[in-house]
């Protein structure tokens, strides 16, 4: 008779297969052994095995930690479709199951019996002393064992133990998810985090600056105007829309918004969350040769530029972008310096100890100076 070895990848599972490992101890782990009376060279050639697991389980140990500290933050990802929760972590954690299978398996007693027709094969989980399997207690217990199986229990120990904490991370991730979506506040900081990191990234959007005169409407554009609240919307998305589709929802939304601010998308790109600054921004530059902005050789000199880029208050990864930004708007009589004397000195600057806020406080009392000037 064959055992089987099918996981159902579903929540419940997670919590059977952890209370099964949290039941291990030395007198099942004998058990086991005498179940199949294993020889010392196939003790050995265990051993072996189990030591092999454990690194490939402590890479997915790793990779599943490093997955989970992101993963919850974000509104979107490429690891979706929140009713497929369990189905999604089972693949993420083939190694420990293939592990978990193998150890239970070993420790089945062997049966030539033929199953009823129709009868489903038990579970080696079932029949395995290590999980619910009965078993007789060794009276002399795991000191009276050689060294060999001393050695294979406490490894079967450490693999069981990574194995119940990587399960356990897996059941955890469920739950918080659950639990965010009935968290509207968090939900909502969740999302609109998500949404300032996509506009924030230069690269994200190296491709989608140049959008049409009439927006496309994405299915997730659909969606969040058919959606009765914003709450519900933010509910149903949440980890289950695409991260590519989700980049072209918050480009969209935000290039909408920024045409009925009167923006273009260039400045929606650069001040997502601040539409308010554009204005300013205009103004600055129409009047900037009205400030002492005037460099070697008819050049405009980079101090004022860099000025200029910190008071804007863009991310730094957006600065260049600026800079080219103000070079097409500029209509002044000095000469624009290229990016790498900008870059110069703005790292200078820094050298010299002068803050961005210090940079941009100076730069705001330039334009008090000509606002001044031009209410005379």
């Amino acid at each position: 008779m064959r055992y089987s070895t099918i996981v159902e990848k579903d929540d419940k599972t997670f919590l059977e297969i952890i209370e099964m490992l949290e039941q291990f101890e030395k007198e099942r782990f004998i058990a086991g052994l005498q179940m199949r009376h294993y020889s010392t060279f196939q003790i050995e050639q265990t051993l072996d095995m189990v030591r092999s697991y454990q690194s490939r389980l402590n890479m997915e140990a790793r990779a599943l930690s490093n997955f989970s500290e992101s993963f919850i933050q974000q509104f979107a990802t490429d690891n979706n479709k929140c009713f497929m929760e369990a189905q999604r972590y089972f693949n993420r954690i083939r190694s420990t199951l293939c592990a978990l299978k193998k150890v239970f398996q070993m420790t089945c007693q062997k049966s030539m019996a033929q199953l009823p027709e129709g009868k489903e094969h038990p579970s080696v989980f079932e029949r395995s002393p290590l999980g619910k399997g009965a078993y007789m207690v060794d009276m002399y217990g795991l000191a009276s064992y050689d060294d060999a199986v001393q050695q294979l229990y406490h490894e079967m120990e450490t693999l069981l133990t990574t194995a119940t904490a990587t399960l356990a991370l897996c059941h955890q991730m469920i739950e918080n998810e659950k639990m965010i979506r009935e968290d509207t506040e968090l939900l909502k900081s969740i999302y609109h985090n998500s949404c300032q990191q996509l506009m924030g990234s230069v690269r994200e959007y190296a491709g989608m600056m140049e959008a049409p005169e009439q927006l496309p409407e994405t299915d997730l554009n659909k969606r969040r105007r058919k959606a009765s609240s914003m709450d519900d919307f933010l509910r149903a998305e949440y980890h289950n829309v695409p991260k590519q589709e989700f980049k072209k929802y918050v480009w969209l939304e935000a290039v909408r918004q920024g045409r009925n601010d009167g923006l273009t998308e260039e400045e929606t790109f650069l001040w997502p969350n601040n539409h308010d600054k554009v204005q300013a921004v205009r103004w600055a530059i129409e009047n900037f040769d009205m400030m002492d902005v005037e460099g070697q050789m008819g050049k405009l000199n980079s101090v004022s530029i860099v000025y200029f880029l910190k008071w804007c208050g863009v991310e730094k990864g957006k600065e260049k972008r600026l800079y080219q930004y103000f070079c097409d708007m500029y209509k002044g009589k000095f000469h624009p310096l290229v990016w790498s004397s900008i870059s110069k000195e703005r790292k200078e600057q820094h050298e010299r100890g002068i803050t961005d806020r210090g940079a941009a406080a100076t730069f705001q009392r330039m334009l008090e100076v000509v606002s001044e000037l031009l209410a005379v």
